[in-house]
């Protein structure tokens, strides 16, 4: 070992006590499983903990199960948190894997990976490219094939140039062919802008001009028009004022216009209880007329073992609302969860959705998911075991009322192993049984993924979903389903997945094929 590298291992073992910071991207959520960019080289091992966020604010934990040289998974808590493909991941590397790479970067006599990355994003801009084609082909006869190619396109700028200027682009032009039963067939374009901001930032102040996201807002997480806000590092105060884009097509309209404010806070680095708090106001009207005006709060709460997430909404009513409704003030939506780390291998986990509306957004549907998004209104309850953070078993109770298929008890039995044999195997195995006034039935679900290669990972799933229905609705269906996918790291920048899925039943009979690639810069 020469001089150099000597001295970059001493110093960094030194340094790596005082938490050294990673960040990653959420590139890839199969189910429970969520994929990562970093690896050992990054610092990451197994069992470690990274915080996922989303316009900065995180939104859940993320626990490595499975990690390989540049890549890692796991599972998210609390569990029923949504997480997407792009997401940030932060972390703290473990001490051993961060000196072993300084070491060899050192040794090969390249700048230490901080300064590299740090050269990279001077300017202070990222993002990514990508394609995206999904084909559903009918072989019913009943239904249409259906094509949809699209383009994604991501810029993140945060102090570009060294000034004080931000932005965010996200782009997905997509086009979509219907080709029906009887032949007849037709094509739409859609040009959805998810955001397009500006932002000036000097010091503790920003305003914000553009299509923007920001889960301050509670009801109105995507708007345009204008936000002022001041932040310190524990608090924060904003203003804005804009209208919604077209709820179909996302297009640019001006028929609802919202005005409010908000504040939160959060608690100081290195804190002991971790929390963060948003309260709100929010003003609507609908080509000039009372649309909503609702008060709303939002937060979360991480004390030791103990984890909470929690919204709700309360509209004041007034007007033609207030005739509607029969009283003055209304909860709009609500939900909660909990989970408490009973032991190391042991958690308890509860919650409660009443949200009306949920955005939900999926490059690929199957019967299960379109089970667990039906029934997602109400309560639920259960017990997780995970010895050794290898093997799984849980078991929940579901009381859904409020939905589109009516009100059901629920119960789902969930099996499982992660990261065993040499091929770190993954496996889940579900049983729900399930029962309401309109339909019983019950789902069986199988999910088998391993890392076929350093940088390619192979999945299987299938599954059957048998429903009978009640006195109000008799009839019966059967509906199974079968597949696989591959998701392949090209370079380090590249990421390519395939899938396909038959799904076959009563009413329906069709192929999915889905195949996206994408290029970080």
């Amino acid at each position: 070992m020469n001089v150099r590298s000597t001295v970059a291992a001493f110093v960094l073992l030194l340094v790596a006590p005082f938490a050294a910071a990673g960040e990653a991207k959420v590139t890839y959520v199969s189910g429970s499983t969520v994929y990562v960019d970093a690896g050992t080289e990054q610092g990451l091992a197994e069992g470690s903990v990274l915080e996922l966020l989303r316009d900065g604010v995180v939104v859940a934990r993320l626990k490595v199960t499975t990690v390989s040289a540049k890549r890692a998974s796991g599972t998210v808590e609390p569990a029923g948190i949504e997480i997407r493909v792009g997401d940030a991941a932060r972390f703290t590397a473990a001490p051993a894997a961060a000196a072993a790479a300084a070491t060899a970067t050192a040794a090969a006599g390249a700048p230490p990976p901080a300064t590299a990355a740090k050269s990279r994003r001077d300017r202070g801009i990222h993002g990514r490219a990508g394609v995206r084609w999904l084909y559903v082909k009918d072989n019913s006869g009943l239904g249409q094939d259906f094509s949809q190619p699209s383009l994604d396109l991501r810029l993140t700028g945060r102090q570009v140039g060294g000034a004080p200027f931000d932005f965010d682009v996200d782009l997905r032009p997509r086009r979509t062919y219907r080709t029906r039963a009887d032949g007849t067939s037709d094509d739409t374009s859609s040009n959805r802008i998810y955001q397009a901001n500006a932002a000036w930032r000097p010091g503790s102040f920003r305003i914000a001009a553009g299509r923007q996201l920001n889960p301050s807002l509670g009801p109105v997480t995507m708007f345009d028009g204008v936000l002022g806000e001041y932040r310190r590092s524990r608090f924060g105060v904003g203003v804005f004022a804009g209208s919604e884009p077209d709820p179909e097509d996302f297009a640019y309209d001006s028929t609802t216009k919202d005005y409010g404010a908000y504040a939160d806070w959060n608690n100081a680095p290195g804190a002991a209880t971790r929390y963060w708090l948003t309260v709100g106001a929010l003003s609507s009207t609908s080509e000039g007329e009372v649309n909503r005006d609702v008060v709303y709060g939002s937060g979360r709460l991480v004390r030791g073992g103990f984890h909470a997430y929690f919204l709700q909404q309360l509209d004041y009513n007034r007007g033609w609302r207030k005739e509607a409704e029969g009283e003055s003030i209304t909860r709009s939506g609500s939900y909660l969860a909990l989970r408490w780390h009973a032991t190391k291998s042991v958690s308890l986990n509860a919650g409660w959705d009443s949200r009306r509306n949920v955005r939900v957004y999926r490059d690929l549907v199957s019967p299960a998911t379109e089970f667990d998004d039906t029934y997602r209104q109400g309560y639920w309850g259960g017990v997780e075991w995970r010895p050794q953070n290898k093997w799984i078993a849980a078991l929940d109770g579901r009381s859904s009322s409020g939905g589109s298929a009516g009100s059901a008890d629920a119960w789902t039995l969930r099996l499982g192993a992660t990261n065993r044999t040499r091929l770190g195997l993954d496996a889940t195995l579900r049983a729900t049984t399930y029962s309401g006034p309109y339909v019983d039935g019950d789902l069986y679900a199988c999910d088998v993924s391993l890392q076929a290669a350093t940088r390619v990972r192979v999945g299987a799933r299938l599954g059957m979903r048998d429903e009978t229905g009640s006195f109000i609705t008799p009839g019966a269906e059967t509906v199974t389903w079968f597949g696989t996918d591959v998701d392949l790291l090209v370079g380090r920048r590249g990421y390519v997945t395939f899938a396909w899925d038959h799904t076959a039943g009563d009413d329906e009979d069709n192929d999915q094929l889905f195949l996206t690639t994408s290029w970080r810069f």
